[in-house]
């Protein structure tokens, strides 16, 4: 595949556990008026050998009907999954200047790949969906995710991949009340690591068929010192190319999480450019979604709302002070997503 971008979107290896891989694709249909959020995972436990696990899995679907303003979650935690590289099992770390070339399988659930993937989480309930070209964060590095440098850091217990900010995909939906075929933009990371972050916030906007693409993420470092805060922001728009790395010096950020009352606000600042985002969301509209810890699955680590009002200005900034706006974004169907400590404690899910 010489023309496809180089990424670290295959599986990664450990030779014993705790250690986990997750990917995650989100499909935004405007015209349908439906969003499809897949998640698939596998996890090796403490002590034992990589090529001996069973590699326990977790596997969901979010589907959200916008015109009707509800989610459903269906998932499954399959006792065994395979993980390939290339078609064979794992045995390294993938060469992140290769194109990305992974399987995540489960049997009686389906697959997911970089490019395709066929998930049935009920008798009822199965999706297949094909992913066009990607879009990287990078295109000139594409490699490169949203920690940067840090990605390569040995002592960062946990990690974040972005593969594609928006891929035309096409899809076939099937749900109890029937089957639909259509089209959309995806969005497709990854997480993996020995164990998710202790807490974190993220979310995810996209709207007029995928022109205007945001994602926000971060909490306390995933770091065995004292814990700082890191947040990673992209916003791809047909003026913008925004990204903002964790790490980079004269990079600030405000933010106020009140996940109680589904309320999240956010700036960052780097010279010449600000970046505000204020997102809210029904409390009863969250769903709860599984993360790895470092002992295995957890239900409900994370509370998501596929309804979230997110609000984005992007100002230029000069020495001064002055600020000029140069684009307003609002989508009223983002994700807004809490997880680990940054969860309403109260809200049971």
């Amino acid at each position: 595949h010489p023309s496809e971008p180089k990424s670290p979107m295959d599986p990664h290896y450990k030779s014993e556990g705790p250690w986990f891989e997750g990917w995650y694709t989100r499909i935004v249909d405007d015209k349908a008026q439906v969003d499809v959020a897949a998640i698939v995972g596998s996890f090796v436990r403490r002590g034992v050998k990589f090529e001996e696990s069973a590699k326990e899995g977790y596997a969901a679907l979010v589907i959200s009907d916008r015109a009707k303003g509800t989610s459903v979650t269906y998932e499954s935690f399959p006792a065994k999954t395979m993980l390939e590289a290339g078609g064979e099992p794992v045995r390294g770390n993938p060469d992140e200047k290769a194109p990305a070339d992974f399987a995540w399988r489960a049997d009686g659930i389906g697959y997911m790949t970089e490019s395709a993937l066929d998930l049935k989480l009920s008798s009822t309930v199965h999706i297949k969906a094909e992913f066009g070209k990607p879009e990287p964060l990078f295109p000139g590095r594409p490699w490169i995710g949203p920690e940067g440098a840090a990605a390569n850091l040995p002592f960062i217990w946990s990690h974040w991949f972005v593969y594609s900010t928006g891929s035309e995909t096409k899809y076939q939906l099937t749900t109890d009340s029937g089957s639909r075929s259509g089209s959309g933009v995806s969005h497709m990371e990854k997480n993996y690591g020995s164990a998710f972050p202790v807490g974190w916030v993220w979310l995810h906007a996209m709207t007029e068929g995928g022109d205007n693409r945001l994602s926000v993420a971060g909490g306390p470092a995933p770091v065995p010192v004292i814990q700082p805060e890191v947040w990673s922001v992209s916003f791809k728009t047909k003026i913008l190319d925004w990204v903002f790395l964790p790490g980079v010096k004269d990079i600030t950020v405000k933010r106020e999480s009140d996940p109680c009352n589904g309320k999240f606000t956010f700036t960052i600042d780097n010279p010449g450019r600000r970046l505000t985002v204020n997102a809210k969301a029904k409390p009863e509209g969250f769903v709860g979604i599984a993360t790895a810890s470092s002992t295995g699955w957890v239900k409900a680590f994370a509370h998501e709302n596929y309804q979230a009002s997110i609000d984005v200005n992007a100002f230029e900034t000069n020495l001064i002070g002055g600020q000029k706006l140069v684009q307003h974004v609002r989508d009223d169907r983002g994700v807004l997503e809490f997880g680990g400590d940054h969860r309403c404690p109260t809200l049971q899910l």
